[in-house]
């Protein structure tokens, strides 16, 4: 008798440490967004926007009394890389290049969700100087932020050139500062986001970029993508699944072409100038860039960028692929949303 007692009490304890641990949640979920140089409370990714614009976090959480804070970082990936270091957030979605250094510098991060892929950067230069192609910067003073996603698409274009690191004098300066150094010809050129405020002004023009895939294929372009604390996505899998499925969700509206006109509002109210917007998503399919799907492109895109990142010395150590993405979150998220077979895998 006092045998199936202690047996029916052992049975209890693992029952009720069974619920407490599935109904265990966070009291908050941190999520870190990059903001724009034009506007400090808004991110720079339409999707981003759209998920704050809808409080599409906010509606997924409220039932369950969990709140999400939402931080916009103005140092872009690099201020991310640190606040996450800092364990001051859980989820971020941010540029490919910087979330490779953090990972090959040890932060524990997952990667559970494609968000935007095949950004382009622009390449504004002094009109005084009178360039006429790229390969005319040899030797010019050129404004990057380093450490931004910005980096190693600049890097592959100079390399698509004929030209090195070596050939062009970089100043490590990003957001406004390289505009005010630009302007005040401080520098020659500058690395720049589709917006081209120092143009309107007739203080710069455009000098090149990377949209012609023909030259500069999709994978020679950055990606921003979803990473979460790996603490975070193994103490609580099913809150990350439904982080991850409200970005799937705003990715699956950014991706239909019926929606390209509030694309581009949803990123003129983040500041961004509309013609600017328009004409860097002129004749883009919005489905390939939208597509959150961790297929074998993109794992190709992620090797092959730590292998250009490992033999250029940007960092010191390489890591596994395979372990550092975790597919599962995704995949049960777009199995509930009936969306496992919209995107095409590559």
């Amino acid at each position: 008798m006092k045998r199936v007692i202690v047996l029916l009490m052992i049975g209890l304890q693992l029952v009720i440490a069974s619920v407490a641990q599935a109904e265990e949640k966070p009291k908050v979920i941190r999520i870190l967004f990059a903001s724009t140089q034009f506007a400090t409370q808004h991110a720079y990714n339409a999707t981003q926007n759209y998920i704050v614009n809808n409080s599409l976090l906010q509606k997924e959480f409220e039932k369950d009394g969990i709140k999400v804070d939402i931080s916009y970082i103005k140092a872009a990936g690099p201020g991310i890389n640190e606040a996450l270091a800092a364990g001051l957030g859980d989820f971020a979605p941010y540029g490919d290049f910087p979330r490779i250094v953090s990972k090959a510098a040890g932060l524990k991060t997952l990667h559970i969700l494609g968000n935007e892929k095949g950004t382009n950067i622009y390449i504004l230069a002094l009109p005084k100087l009178h360039l006429k192609s790229f390969k005319e910067l040899k030797g010019k003073k050129i404004a990057l932020w380093r450490g931004t996603a910005n980096e190693t698409a600049f890097l592959k274009m100079l390399q698509t050139n004929g030209l090195t690191e070596k050939d062009v004098i970089i100043r490590n300066m990003g957001g406004n500062d390289g505009l005010a150094a630009l302007s005040a010809g401080f520098i020659d050129a500058l690395v720049s986001s589709a917006d081209r405020p120092l143009v309107d002004q007739g203080l710069a023009v455009l000098l090149a970029d990377n949209r012609d895939l023909r030259t500069y294929p999709l994978d020679d372009h950055f990606t921003s993508d979803l990473s979460v604390m790996e603490d975070f996505a193994r103490k609580y899998p099913d809150i990350t699944k439904r982080v991850v499925k409200v970005f799937i969700k705003a990715d699956y509206w950014a991706s239909q072409e019926k929606n390209r006109e509030e694309v581009l509002q949803t990123l003129v109210q983040a500041g961004y100038k509309y013609k600017y917007q328009k004409e860097d998503y002129q004749n883009a399919n919005l489905k390939q860039i939208f597509n959150p799907l961790l297929d074998q492109a993109s794992y190709k895109h992620f090797q092959g960028l730590i292998d250009y990142c490992y033999n250029r010395k940007l960092i010191r150590n390489k890591f596994d692929v395979n372990k550092w993405f975790d597919k599962s979150f995704s995949e049960a998220a777009l199995k509930e949303l009936g969306l496992e077979n919209y995107w095409t895998q590559k």
